[in-house]
């Protein structure tokens, strides 16, 4: 048997479904593969704990001068920043509409305008 795409997938499935601890929130992510290797990613998180977005927003923001409490309004709807990518340069900002649960990303200039401290 010679390793393909969708045997790949099919892999990442069943991975995630056997591997599950009371503890841990686990996540089986991207693979890299070849006809006869493949390589998993696999993420292991204490539950309830704050994911890397979640901690880096808190650092970035202050840096910013940004509430990460604040909700923010646009053309009627609610918004709420709930992470921070730093690998992302242009956009590093996550955003929850409070709506409909979607998630955007933000230049840190539309972080500061909506959710910016109040002087």
């Amino acid at each position: 048997m010679l390793l393909n795409r969708q045997i790949v997938k099919e892999l990442r499935v069943k991975l995630q479904d056997i591997i599950k601890m009371d503890e841990f929130e686990i996540t089986v992510g991207n693979a890299s593969f070849d006809e006869s290797e493949v390589t998993f990613k696999l993420n292991l998180r204490l539950k309830g704990a704050e994911t890397r977005e979640q901690r880096d927003l808190k650092t970035y923001a202050e840096m910013d001068k940004i509430d990460t409490a604040k909700i923010g309004e646009m053309r009627g709807e609610k918004y709420s920043l709930i992470g921070y990518k730093r690998t992302a340069k242009t956009r590093p900002y996550i955003v929850q509409n409070l709506h409909n649960d979607k998630e955007y990303i933000f230049t840190t200039a539309q972080a500061q305008q909506y959710f910016g401290l109040e002087v």
